[in-house]
């Protein structure tokens, strides 16, 4: 009996030493305080109603340009400062109508209950006017003038209105302001209304959301901001996975919490390689025989494949 009296004794002990321990002290949360500087942590929030919000203010442009090509036989010795709309017609060899496409993201920016502002890259909108190719590389024998003849630029989601102008193109930092009146009594656009924040605040590790349309679907992408301050124009890097229609987009950081979103930037690059091949006439793609060698007037194009690693 006293064996069996003494084991309850040192149970009960160790029950009141493991009591005597526990700490009533509350377990950390995981969220920062506020520091007045960017965030390089997730949310301890939910953020889907801001970026919910924000998503309406993001829409996805369509700019395409119209050209008519000039082609010139090989042994010709056209200057181009002779050119004249008379002098094309006569000297071709034979004409084409071509055309350029580019799709991007626009931010919805300025309403004042008639004129809508949107803001984008200068590149999704900005079409060379005209277009010299040349026979050889030391440009002496021209090949080919495209002019440009029209361009479309098309917004999807707005209300109904004039065509889409061109306000204001700056190519150096690739930004563009654009425009649209809007027909009366159309239902108000919603426009983003955030704190416009400081690119030269941002710190390795900085926390961004990406909004924009990637393959033309409305998307929402986080990253990481590498290597800031040390680019010329307040241009800072992310490990962003970029697709084209990206270009455009708006990027949000969060300052001191999740409902402290701030516009710090605009997606406008990515790293690129660039591919030289000959294309035919798009006049004559449906009757091309694939099984066949290819004798028709073709062309030199260009197109960018996006680096993913």
């Amino acid at each position: 009996m006293k064996i069996v009296y003494l084991k309850y004794v040192v149970l009960a002990c160790l029950v009141l030493i493991l009591v005597s321990c526990k700490t009533n002290e509350p377990v950390a949360s995981g969220s920062s305080e506020a520091d007045g500087r960017y965030d390089s942590e997730f949310p301890d929030k939910t953020v889907s109603d801001q970026l919910d919000e924000i998503s309406g203010t993001v829409k996805k442009i369509d700019c395409l340009a119209f050209y008519i090509t000039y082609i010139f036989p090989e042994g010709n010795t056209i200057q181009i400062d002779s050119l004249t709309e008379d002098g094309l017609k006569k000297k071709t060899s034979g004409s084409a109508i071509t055309n350029k496409s580019v799709s991007g993201t626009v931010t919805l920016t300025y309403y004042d209950g008639k004129t809508l502002g949107m803001l984008t890259c200068a590149h999704v909108i900005d079409f060379a006017d005209t277009i010299y190719n040349w026979y050889d590389e030391h440009r002496t024998k021209l090949y080919s003038v495209s002019i440009k003849l029209r361009q479309q630029n098309y917004v999807a989601g707005l209300p109904g209105g004039n065509a889409i102008e061109v306000v204001a193109i700056d190519k150096k930092n690739d930004i563009a302001f654009l425009r649209k009146e809007l027909a009366p009594h159309v239902e108000k656009p919603q426009i983003l209304d955030l704190r416009v924040g400081k690119s030269k605040d941002l710190e390795w590790g900085t926390f961004v959301y990406i909004m924009g349309y990637p393959l033309g679907n409305l998307m929402v992408t986080r990253a990481i901001v590498s290597n800031p301050g040390k680019t010329k124009g307040d241009v800072f890097l992310t490990d962003a996975l970029y697709n084209k229609g990206i270009s455009g987009s708006p990027v949000f950081a969060l300052r001191d919490g999740a409902t402290h979103f701030e516009w710090v930037g605009m997606a406008k690059s990515a790293s690129v390689d660039h591919i030289v091949y000959l294309a035919p006439d798009e006049e004559h793609l449906d009757v091309i025989d694939t099984e066949q060698p290819f004798d028709g007037t073709q062309f030199i194009k260009q197109n960018a494949r996006i680096n993913y690693g």
